[in-house]
């Protein structure tokens, strides 16, 4: 979200009424990312598209931002050796740069690969621009990395084609596919084994026992359908609080057998609420760039005196008294 503010300013547009309009946070402009619902991210998107008069917003953003905007993970990207190590760590350290992501790296038979990422039960993901925005900005930071015009041998999208591929296909060198279910970057050998310029293994290696360290992980034996109860849980918190009806839509099963198979499980849907939400509380608390009003929001709360509530009766502490715990800790 920052990125894009940015982008709307040093165009000549005032994004303020944009921020006022859709309850982002007043310092939305200053942080590399803002969570907001997939429904109200597509319309935010597709308004910024009518305030800057621009269809190809999310490429002319990702050809814009300055180095550094994604912290530990970027600086992964940056210290690996090839391509296509920078492409793996990526997609093993995608979690930290937005939790909801699901993203792989598939090595061909050819030597080639293919990095890919989406949202389970989102086909379309972020949308259009996002979606346009994460590829293009990948291949840009990919050919800063390499000092080489290289290009993709395929790229896949997960949004229907507009109307004009022209501006994509300059960007990338490629014409994309589109109705993929999922963004993909598909590199040939020789592009994935380029050399990474200024890469530095003894800090790579620094970084990455970070970034382990940090990428959330489910609570140890949990049950595989108690899991996957909680792994759409936490896909779901972009919509506002979670609801029974929609998780057991979304695991294909009824209401009601929902609430019996946790009951089996010694457990129930609002225990499982909490456990999700206090898992990405202190991982999101962690996260200095984050207020706290910013993480209740990323947990699907409305108002921050429930988040406060909750996290109190988790901890005995506010978020904020237990914040300062963890730095000083």
């Amino acid at each position: 979200m920052g990125p894009l503010l940015a982008y709307l300013r040093a165009t000549g547009l005032d994004p303020t009424p944009l921020v006022e309009r859709f309850g982002l946070p007043l310092d939305a402009g200053s942080l590399p990312e803002v969570s907001l619902p997939l429904t109200t991210l597509h319309a935010f998107l597709d308004a910024a598209e009518l305030l800057s008069q621009d269809a190809f917003l999310g490429l002319h953003v990702a050809q814009r931002v300055p180095r550094g905007n994604y912290g530990l993970v970027e600086y992964i990207a940056r210290a690996s050796p090839t391509l296509r190590d920078t492409f793996r760590a990526l997609a093993r350290y995608m979690a930290l740069l937005e939790p909801a992501w699901s993203a792989s790296f598939t090595d061909d038979a050819d030597g080639g690969g293919t990095f890919a990422y989406g949202i389970e039960g989102a086909p379309l993901a972020y949308g259009r621009h996002a979606s346009e925005y994460g590829l293009a900005l990948f291949t840009h930071v990919g050919r800063q990395l390499t000092e080489r015009p290289w290009s993709p041998r395929a790229i896949a999208f997960a949004h229907p084609a507009p109307p004009d591929i022209a501006p994509l296909v300059d960007h990338f060198g490629v014409a994309p596919t589109f109705n993929r279910g999922r963004n993909a970057l598909t590199l040939d050998a020789a592009t994935l084994d380029l050399r990474v310029l200024g890469a530095d293994p003894a800090l790579l290696s620094v970084l990455e026992r970070a970034a382990s360290a940090a990428v959330p992980s489910p609570v140890p034996d949990a049950p595989g359908f108690v899991q996957a109860v909680r792994d759409t849980i936490r896909a779901s918190l972009r919509e506002g609080a979670p609801q029974a009806a929609d998780v057991a839509k979304g695991l294909h099963l009824s209401l009601r057998t929902l609430q019996r198979r946790l009951t089996e499980h010694g457990t129930s849907f609002q225990d499982e609420v909490d456990t999700v939400r206090r898992e990405l509380a202190y991982q999101y608390l962690r996260d200095v760039n984050l207020g706290v009003s910013q993480v209740a929001f990323l947990l699907g709360y409305s108002e921050l005196s429930t988040f406060d509530r909750a996290f109190k009766r988790w901890t005995g502490m506010t978020p904020r008294v237990w914040r300062e715990g963890a730095e000083r800790g």
